[in-house]
Parts: structure tokens; sequence; C-alpha cells
């Protein structure tokens, strides 16, 4: 190749370089159920991950699969699925979207505290603007705390998961509304 062959085609290959390296920058990789997917996957290389990993089911969205965990031979009731982990979206021949399931449980204590989680959240002014973040983790003996609380202006949401010492004893999870003193150490008059 000429010097001026190369001085034509270096911008061109430059430029394929820094593209590639860009989206390889913007990948994202999601965990999920022990296996790692990427958004922006093609839709047979996801397909493959997934289906060598999970259990999938299509929704009544179209390329959108709900995962559950491969069945064992040998269960009970074959016909049946175990919790959901997520779901997978795919659009346009790619992997778009990934949702995880992070849990659940039925009661009516946990859909009146997840009601007023709601409502708190709804309720709480941000003027535009998006809670600060905080979590933290504690343990005293055997027993421990995990707390993630939102902040606002005026008030902080919490949902705080106390884990005794006892392991045959359940954990309690509490969600809290919290208002704080206005600087003069007075409560703020409504």
């Amino acid at each position: 190749m000429t010097f001026d062959k190369l001085k034509k085609t270096a911008p061109w290959a430059l430029a394929l370089m820094i593209a590639m390296a860009t989206q390889a920058a913007f990948a994202q990789n999601v965990d999920i159920g022990g296996t790692n997917l990427e958004l922006g996957a093609s839709r047979a290389d996801t397909l493959a991950v997934a289906n060598a990993q999970f259990e999938l089911a299509p929704t009544s969205v179209r390329d959108q699969y709900t995962l559950y965990p491969k069945r064992q031979v040998g269960d009970a009731d074959n016909g049946r699925y175990n919790n959901a982990i997520g779901t997978l979206t795919i659009q346009n021949d790619e992997l778009v979207r990934v949702t995880r399931n992070l849990g659940s449980f039925r009661s009516v204590e946990g859909e009146a505290a997840i009601e007023n989680l709601i409502a708190a959240f709804a309720n709480a002014p941000n003027a535009g603007r998006t809670p600060a973040v905080h979590t933290d983790s504690s343990l005293s003996g055997d027993a421990s705390t995990s707390r993630v609380y939102f902040s606002y202006p005026d008030r902080a949401i919490q949902v705080v998961i106390y884990r005794p010492a006892d392991t045959r004893d359940m954990a309690t999870v509490d969600i809290t509304e919290q208002y704080a003193l206005r600087g003069n150490g007075q409560p703020a008059a409504r």
C-alpha cells in the first residue's frame, strides 16, 4: 500500500475503529438468574443463550418472553412453571430490555404496605428532580438489617429488612415514610 493510499484510507479505518469501540463501550450486560445477557445482542444469540439456561414462554406482548428456571427431570408437576425469573423483550431483531423479578409475596399486610409505598412515592414532591437514594446494612450479633431510603425535600421513604439471629424466624420488612425536622428543630407546619 502506498503512502498516498494509506493517507486516504486511514481516516476511514480510524472512524471504523472508533465506531466499533463506541458500540462496545455502550454494550450493557445484564445478569439474570446467573446468566449474562447483552443488551443489543441479536435475537438468535439472545434466544440461544436464554433457551440453554431457562424455560422460555412467549407473553401476550409480541417478541417478549417470560423466563422460568429449567424444570428438572422428575418434577412432580411438569405442566406448571415455577416462579418467573424475569422477561426479555426483543425489537428490531435485538435484545432491548431485560426485566428481573426481584421478589414477591402474598399477604393482606404486604398488599397494604406496597399500596402505602406507592402512595408515598406518588405524593412526594420532587420539583422535577429525582430523589436521592441511599442504602446501608448493619450486623448486630447474628441479626442483620438492610435498608434503602429515598430522600425528598420534605420526607424520606424507607424500606428496611430485619433478619433475626434465629433463622427459624421470618424476616420483617418495614416500609415507612418519614418527615424530617426543619432547620430550627421544629416540625414543618402543615
